[in-house]
């Protein structure tokens, strides 16, 4: 057992001098991650035919796979500046999918991190991000259904801890864990050619706000320069 100790200290004391910090000001990060996300949803559906208006408001859950690209630059030994473009795939639940095709949402942000811990291998960092994104519904080819599509543009909010452990001196391994909120306003609904015909005469409008608050995580590879 002395041994072993003796080991892994001669090991880390090496490791400390044959590798610079893995967070400095001047890096350069690359961030490549595949992730699952879980949310709580918020659907605010407004009809209004003149002066008339209808508002039903629906609360459910959501879950998603994530692709997440990220670049980050340190501006002094603790803090950077970065972006990152996100790209999520939600799960179509087994009730709806006679109904939804795909929904599908990217995002683009700038963020700010703070990193916490000044090692040789391990850069551990808390970050918060803000930007755009877009959302999609794409409906069956379904007779029965009166749109073929719902999408919008919206704002996109994060806060996150995550932790990059480098092999070595320039790759490395990402585990994030982050929460997430997505508010889309006024969404536009593509209605098919039948609904057109039936509604584009009455002068009916149809807004749908979509809101998602949940948490997210996300494994994937680190690349510093």
């Amino acid at each position: 057992m002395k041994k072993i100790a003796q080991i892994l200290l001669i090991i880390i004391l090496l490791s400390s001098t044959a590798f610079g910090q893995a967070y400095e000001k001047g890096n350069w990060n690359i961030d490549l991650d595949l992730g699952v996300g879980a949310y709580g949803t918020q659907t605010t559906s407004t009809v209004s035919l003149g002066a008339l208006s209808q508002t039903n408001t629906e609360t459910d859950g959501a879950a998603s796979s994530i692709v997440k690209l990220g670049l980050e630059y340190g501006i002094s030994n603790r803090v950077g500046l970065g972006l990152r473009f996100g790209s999520s795939n939600y799960a179509i639940a087994e009730e709806d999918k006679d109904d939804v095709k795909s929904v599908k949402g990217k995002d683009f942000s700038l963020h700010v991190n703070f990193h916490l811990l000044k090692a040789d291998r391990n850069d551990l960092y808390v970050g918060l991000g803000f930007g755009m994104s877009n959302i999609e519904f794409i409906y069956q080819n379904n007779a029965a259904l009166a749109i073929n599509s719902f999408k919008g543009p919206g704002s996109y909010f994060g806060l996150e801890i995550g932790d990059r452990i480098f092999f070595g001196e320039h790759v490395g391994l990402l585990i994030r864990l982050g929460y997430t909120g997505y508010s889309y306003k006024q969404m536009e609904a593509e209605l098919t050619n039948n609904a057109q015909a039936l509604l584009g005469a009455s002068n009916v409008n149809w807004d749908i706000d979509f809101k998602l608050n949940g948490v997210n995580l996300g494994i994937g590879l680190a690349v510093k320069f």
